[in-house]
This record gives C-alpha cells, sequence and structure tokens, in this order.
C-alpha cells in the first residue's frame, strides 16, 4: 500500500496554510482531508490555542509595562536598565530598605526547587542575596500601576474561538437582528456587582449593533433566583428587556416586594405573572441552563460570548466593539 503526504512547500506559490478542503493524504483510490483531522482533535487544538493566547497576553502584558518604563526612561534622557535602578534606589533611600519590606510584605521570600515549596527569611543569609532584586520588583510593580491608571491602555488580543460552544440548547433571551451571523450573548447575573456595573456598557453597544448583531442574554448564578424567575415571567409577556433594565436599576436586595412593585410599573398582566412565577417551567430551563454553562467553561459573570469565542469581565467598549466589527467584515 502506497501513501503518498502533501505538505505545502516553503517555496509553493499557494497558500501555505491548510483550508477545510486541502488534501493531506491519500491511498489506495482514499482521499483524506483538513477538515477530518480538525474535527478529531478539535478540542486539542482549542486547548493548545488557549495555552497559546494565554502565552501572548502574558507577552503583551510585559511588552506594555516596557514600552511604559522606556517613555519615562526617555523622558529623563536614560536606558530604560538605568531609569528603573534609578527608581528603585530613589525609593529605597527615601524610605529605607526595613519600611518597604514591610510594606511590601517582604518579611520572608517563596523559592521553589522541583515541587517544593520553600520560605526564606529576606535577612538570613540566603534571603540578602536575592531580597534586592525582590524588593525592586515590588517598587516597580507599584510605579507601573500607578503609571497604568493615567493611560488608556485597549487591549485587542482575543481568546481563540471554542469548537463546544453551543447555545441552541440553552434558555436565552433575543433582540436586534436576529438574522445576523454576528451573535453576542451576555450571561450575567442580577446580583452581581460587575454585572450591574457593566449593564450600561452593554445597553449601549446593543444600542449602536442592534440592527446588525444578534444580542442574548442568559442567567447565571449559583442557583435560580427569584429575579431570574420573575425576568422570565416578564418574557412571556414580552416584556423581559425592560424588566431586566428595571432589575439592574434597582437599588437594595431583589425581594418579591420589589419584583411586583416593577411589574405594576410597567403595567404587566399581574394575574398571569403571579402564575408564571409560580410554575416549575422557568426555574426547571435556568437551573438546566446554569448547569450546562458549567459544563461549557463559563465560571464567571459577567461573560461575552462573541461568536463563540468567550470574554470574561471586560469594561472596555473599544475592546469589545473592535471584535464585533471584525466579525462583520468577515
Amino acid at each position: 500500500m502506497m501513501i503518498v503526504l502533501f505538505y505545502a512547500s516553503c517555496n509553493s506559490q499557494q497558500n501555505s496554510k491548510y483550508t477545510e478542503k486541502d488534501i493531506v493524504a491519500e491511498f489506495d483510490g482514499e482521499t483524506i482531508y483538513a477538515n477530518e483531522i480538525n474535527t478529531i482533535i478539535k478540542q486539542e487544538l482549542y486547548d493548545e490555542l488557549c495555552r497559546i493566547h494565554e502565552i501572548k497576553k502574558k507577552a503583551l502584558e510585559q511588552l506594555i509595562n516596557v514600552k511604559l518604563l522606556q517613555k519615562e526612561a526617555d523622558k529623563k534622557q536614560m536606558t530604560y536598565q538605568e531609569y528603573i535602578d534609578d527608581y528603585a534606589n530613589t525609593q529605597i533611600k527615601k524610605f529605607g530598605i526595613d519600611s518597604l519590606l514591610k510594606q511590601y510584605r517582604l518579611e520572608s521570600i517563596t523559592e521553589f526547587r522541583g515541587k517544593s515549596i520553600y520560605s526564606v527569611a529576606v535577612n538570613s543569609p540566603t534571603g540578602k542575596v536575592t531580597r534586592d532584586f525582590h524588593l525592586k520588583g515590588a517598587i516597580v510593580d507599584e510605579l507601573l500601576d500607578s503609571l497604568k491608571r493615567d493611560k488608556k491602555i485597549v487591549q485587542y488580543l482575543y481568546p481563540p474561538k471554542s469548537p463546544s460552544i453551543n447555545l441552541n440548547n440553552l434558555h436565552a433571551y433575543y433582540r436586534g437582528d436576529l438574522q445576523s451571523e454576528v451573535s453576542v450573548t451576555i450571561i450575567s447575573d442580577f446580583d452581581c456587582e460587575s454585572c450591574i456595573k457593566a449593564h450600561p456598557l452593554y445597553n449601549s453597544i446593543y444600542e449602536d449593533y442592534k440592527e446588525k448583531v444578534k444580542f442574548g442574554y442568559i442567567h447565571y448564578s449559583t442557583m435560580p433566583t427569584f429575579a431570574e424567575i420573575a425576568s422570565d415571567a416578564a418574557n412571556k409577556q414580552n416584556r423581559f428587556w425592560e424588566f431586566q433594565d428595571s432589575l439592574y436599576a434597582y437599588k437594595g436586595y431583589i425581594d418579591s416586594t420589589a419584583v411586583f412593585k416593577i411589574a405594576h410599573n410597567m403595567s404587566i398582566d399581574i394575574n398571569k405573572f403571579q402564575k408564571d412565577i409560580a410554575s416549575n417551567d422557568g426555574k426547571k430551563a435556568i437551573e438546566n441552563t446554569i448547569n450546562q454553562l458549567v459544563l461549557l467553561g463559563v465560571y464567571a459573570t459577567p461573560t461575552l460570548i462573541i461568536n463563540g469565542r468567550l470574554i470574561v469581565d471586560s469594561n472596555s467598549k473599544e475592546e469589545i466593539c473592535h471584535l464585533i466589527d471584525e466579525e462583520l467584515s468577515k
């Protein structure tokens, strides 16, 4: 049996990346395509892409840090190393080593060897050798934090698309362009502080893209809450989106009194509303979705899923809109 493998040559005039229909092997009249391999190893590929993404995130953060410090060094006509040495030495002279060690909680240093962890006192002979290095690192980290507070830093590095995210079977609420190939799904919780803060941002993104993007909302919490069940009941009267806006705007604990006050203010049919809340249908659907989300790898709120990419707790409109625009341009 003869097997012929086709590899893209560096000198080939064709694109060196496989497309879904590229032939990767032939034998005895049989043909194997790239997409067949990708189907088998799609989860492994995704896991590897996620690992690479984490490496890129760390590299990007380091590069941002270096460039921020280099700009400060340029102002003083120093090299990068001269600047951080000078800054650290100035802080040490100003506050004293002992005071700074205490401030940065460096009374001991954690060291690793193999699988073992060791705690080394900074004033021991071993600790004294490396404490200046650790102290300088803590001083520079604090400097970077102060520099970043004064800078607008927008990152356009996004995680890979997950092959396992299928929202079709999840209990979700949709609006916008329901026929769009670009979808933005918000996984959120009415009681989560970060979700409450992010809600106006997500609404503003919806207003900007509602004519060309499909927007969804999915409940996620440790268990179905009264507020979630009530919003599902409001959905049965086509009032979900107004109702959830009111829940996010509400100050204080959302109990039954708050829920029914909101419903009255919205002129919702209270009798039907009460019956739908009492029904187990909404509760079961929300509970089932929460359990499925855990299996999909969702563990935090708010989480955005933009065409299969999980964006966790992003509060940057520019970063989110940049990704939406990328997906719309495809």
